[in-house]
Parts: C-alpha cells; structure tokens; sequence
C-alpha cells in the first residue's frame, strides 16, 4: 500500500524523446518514398496480355534510378541506425524498451539494400 502511493506521487520528470521521434519519423517517410522510386526503378511486368499483343517490355532495372535508390537506402539505414543508438542512450529504467518500428525500418531497409547491391 505504501508502495502505491509513493508510486502515485511520483511525477514523471523526464522528456520525451522528440528527437528521436522525428528521426525515426523522416526514416520511415525515406522508406516510403523509396518503395516509391523502387516501383518506378524496377523491370516491368511480362504478364499475359503482353506476351499476346507481343508489346516490347524493360527486363531490367533503371540504372539511374536504381542508384538514386541506393542513396536512398544508405541514408534510411543510417537514420534507422542513429534510432537504434539514441533508444538505447535513452533506456534508463527497467521498463524502458527498445521501440519495434525502428528495428523494423532497419531490418527492412538493410534487406532491401542488400537485395539491390547483389540482384543488380
């Protein structure tokens, strides 16, 4: 009982992490934009209907903006690295945790990263 009241009266002192927020925030806009350039980047589709009407398709990826890419890449990896190590700064008490979404952003971007340097 005592326990709970010491507990109830104890006010939260510290700040957010609102530079990790935004960082974290811009990594996954970063992301998006490219799954973005990715969809644009990529061979197009040879389905059905474009071997029937014999239409001449891309069965590679774009060059120019495979590398606009791969900066992009490098940069989400680097901002979703920089979350990882400002989370971890920021974990002070026993029931800090390590936030989900930037582990997901690092492990997606890395993949896609490593996908693109060894497929193309």
């Amino acid at each position: 009982m005592i326990l709970e009241q010491q507990s109830k009266s104890l006010k939260e002192r510290r700040k957010p992490a609102s530079l990790l927020i935004y960082l974290v925030s811009f990594g996954w806009l970063l992301f998006v934009a490219c799954l973005a350039v990715a969809h644009f980047a990529r061979p197009e589709l040879n389905t059905g209907l474009v071997r029937y009407w014999k239409i001449e398709i891309r069965n590679t990826w774009q060059p120019e903006l495979t590398q606009i890419l791969l900066y992009l890449l490098y940069s989400v990896v680097l901002l979703s690295m920089s979350g990882l190590f400002l989370n971890k700064r920021y974990q002070r008490r026993k029931n800090d945790r390590i936030h989900f979404n930037i582990i997901a952003l690092f492990l997606c971007s890395l993949g896609l990263t490593v996908y693109l340097a060894f497929k193309v």
